[in-house]
């Protein structure tokens, strides 16, 4: 019997049309072709497999071009063609797990009643099996928020959980699906684009979700707007944004005729502040705008927003009461706090000192009413400033002593890391002298206008030579302790360098001012360890120290033991974990014992992770004295169920008298499996050396934070 020909989806018509429009002399990458199609690289390379097929099949010439990108080497009539295939293809509409997840939550948290499961299994197309799946997916996301999925045969699928609840997930909904910036636009544009689309249409691909009414919103807005004018408040845009989908949200359930509450006592307790009688006014303002009622417990709900919002009062306040009072205290703590952790003086700056009092304000106001905050640059902020994270994340535990809190969420921190790296950042370029010797052809004429230049715009540079671009003395400049070389044109030295224009143009200072940024930055993470060690007391903190080495060690071991395994003649998981159990193995012993060892881990919970399209394999043993990570590649698919095929995979073996690093260190690298698509890429198609960079990346980061946590016991 001939097998059905499987359809090309929706989205893998488009990878096609891409690729036809893509001009043959210049490769298209496949994060790309994510980025034009607004996916994840990781949707592009799991869809890339069909696409190829679909060519192949229809007999055009695809190349791929590894480390430069993809080429479809065909005419221009060929191309024509192929656009003509497909408009002709049959292209099945399919939708991502991510999009069935955001779909199934939106219609629970916007229905009064249960759901049939028939409802959507019908409008996502797929089996009863998916849909259980994808139900258990957006109950793993809804647990968050104190809420639970039910589902009861003959009655439906539901939401169980209370109002506050309801209200943080439906908001945390919006903001995962669309970001800060797209919300903001969306409302500040509202009102010039009236068109047929009513809602704010949610999703990652195909605008999927109906969530919020555009009309709504306009009016909010503009009542919200006038409301704000007239009370005297000035707020920050995220403050403005969450208060905007808040009330929009609130009225369209009121609509609904579903019931909003609040807690009693709670209520209460709002009732009696400031902010609670700038919510009464707001909410006669949209009780006036859409002729309807506001409860009082909606009321109260406002009150939380405007006092977790970043506010002032437009006009000059007079007096200082004993709020103020404490968090300039708490504020100070945290300075003082921050120049030990950092070893640099914050003490007078002012402007620290009222930036970090007027977060507080508020920030304790959220965190005491459980009210959570998103922080658009988090990831950003943990990445680029990790050092100053790592430590205000010490310092934070100043705030949750006071409030008598178990977490501080890493929103939070990372805005007061922003505080004090921001400043940090100002006394560095101003105290941190920074060694420039400048360059140019000859070492004389146009480095003349160029120091000059420097000397002008920049006072922590120190420029202490001009010298000839063709002969640079690199052990002469060593000595010196030259931070970096400022050239008129390009060299060719290992020693930090950049390339500006004699006469230094807006853009050339900004390079400049960046990269001595960089350089102070530096040089201050570098005295702050120097100081750490000489502080350290060899004869009592020895075993600190050797364990601290040790670690090292057996880092460096691991990096240079990961494995690259490419298997050809694999057809299942059975035949898969009996060439894996022979990698690491010294003896056919081990290789039994190991063998046995995946296999119980495999009865125990299937080894197919869905986020990442992976097989992991994973165990500990006796047999196995190191950490051991290998990355797996088959030539052909194999089975994992009866829809899901892969030919990536990850081995990874512990030790079963493990240490603490080491179960961390692999959980380090499973959690960027999955979180980082970047390194996911690397692993299923970079080359050995992609790989081994791309690790040596994730452990020099973990190992950094193992350094400053036994430091920092060292030091107490």
């Amino acid at each position: 019997m001939e097998m059905k020909k499987k359809r090309i989806t929706s989205r893998q018509k488009e990878i096609i049309l891409l690729l036809v429009q893509n001009p043959i002399n210049k490769p298209i990458t496949i994060s790309t072709i994510a980025k034009k199609l607004e996916l994840s690289s990781r949707t592009v390379l799991r869809d890339m497999e069909n696409v190829e097929k679909w060519l192949y099949e229809n007999d055009f010439e695809f190349v791929k071009k590894p480390g430069v990108g993809l080429v479809l080497n065909e005419t221009l009539e060929n191309q024509k063609l192929i656009k003509e295939l497909l408009e002709e293809e049959k292209v099945e509409k399919e939708y991502s797990k991510e999009e069935r997840k955001l779909f199934i939550l939106s219609e629970l948290l916007s229905s009064n009643e249960p759901i049939k499961a028939f409802y959507f299994t019908k409008n996502l197309k797929i089996s009863e099996g998916t849909l259980n799946n994808d139900l258990i997916s957006a109950g793993k996301w809804i647990e968050k928020f104190n809420l639970a999925i039910l589902k009861k045969p003959g009655f439906g699928i539901y939401i169980e959980g209370n109002e506050r609840s309801f209200r943080d997930a439906y908001i945390n909904l919006i903001y995962d699906s669309c970001n800060e910036k797209e919300i903001l636009e969306m409302i500040r544009n509202v009102r010039k684009n009236i068109n047929h689309n009513k809602t704010i249409e949610i999703s990652s691909e195909n605008r999927l979700l109906n969530l919020i009414d555009r009309s709504i919103i306009r009016q909010v807005e503009k009542t919200l707007t006038q409301e704000i004018k007239q009370l005297g408040l000035n707020l920050a845009d995220s403050a403005y944004i969450g208060l905007v989908v808040h009330i929009s949200l609130a009225i369209q359930r009121i609509k609904n005729g579903e019931n909003i509450s609040m807690e009693k006592q709670f209520l209460k307790q709002l009732s009696q502040s400031e902010e609670f009688d700038l919510a009464k006014k707001i909410a006669q303002g949209i009780e006036r705008d859409f002729c309807l009622e506001i409860p009082l417990d909606e009321v109260g709900y406002i009150t939380m927003h405007i006092r977790g919002a970043k506010l002032r009062f437009s006009s000059d306040e007079s007096g200082v009461n004993l709020d103020y009072i404490e968090l300039l205290n708490i504020s100070s703590k945290i300075i003082d706090l921050a120049e030990k952790e950092f070893n640099v003086s914050l003490s007078k700056d002012e402007r620290l000192l009222n930036d970090l009092t007027n977060h507080l304000g508020p920030a304790i106001s959220r965190l005491s009413m459980g009210m959570k905050i998103r922080n658009p640059l988090l990831e950003e902020i943990k990445k680029e400033y990790s050092y100053f994270y790592v430590g205000v994340e010490k310092i934070c535990i100043l705030i949750k002593d006071r409030l008598k809190m178990d977490i501080l969420s890493e929103s939070e921190v990372a805005y007061i890391t922003m505080h004090i790296a921001s400043a940090i950042d100002r006394n560095l370029m101003i105290n941190t002298n920074i060694n420039v010797v400048v360059s140019c052809p000859t070492g004389i004429g146009t480095s003349r206008f160029l120091v000059t230049k420097i000397q002008k715009n920049f006072n922590n540079i120190n420029v202490i030579d001009t010298i000839s671009a063709i002969n640079i003395d690199e052990e002469y400049l060593n000595k010196k302790e030259v931070d970096l070389i400022i050239s008129t044109v390009n060299l060719n030295t290992t020693l930090q360098h950049i390339c500006v224009k004699p006469f230094m143009d807006e853009k050339d200072k900004n390079l400049i001012q960046q990269t001595i940024r960089s350089i102070a930055k530096n040089k201050m993470i570098s005295m702050a360890s120097e100081i750490t060690e000489t502080n350290i007391d060899i004869n009592e903190n020895k075993n600190e120290i050797f364990e601290l080495m040790n670690i090292g060690k057996d880092i460096l071991k691991f990096l240079k033991d990961i494995e690259l395994i490419i298997c050809k003649d694999i057809n299942n998981i059975e035949e898969l974990v009996s060439v894996c159990s022979r990698i690491f193995a010294n003896t056919d012993e081990d290789s039994r014992n190991l063998f046995n060892g995946l296999k119980r881990r495999i009865s125990i919970s299937t080894p197919y992770v869905e986020e990442i399209n992976m097989i992991f394999l994973h165990c500990s043993s006796e047999n196995i004295s190191d950490i051991k990570l290998g990355i797996i590649r088959l030539e052909k698919e194999i089975c994992i169920n009866t829809e899901e095929y892969t030919k990536y995979g990850i081995l990874m073996f512990i030790p079963q008298k493990s240490l603490s690093y080491q179960r961390q260190l692999l959980s380090e690298i499973s959690s960027n499996l999955i979180e980082n698509e970047e390194f996911l890429n690397i692993i299923k198609n970079g080359t050995k050396e992609d790989i081994n960079n791309s690790l040596e990346e994730i452990v020099a980061v973990f190992y950094t934070k193992i350094f400053l946590d036994i430091s920092e016991s060292i030091k107490k």
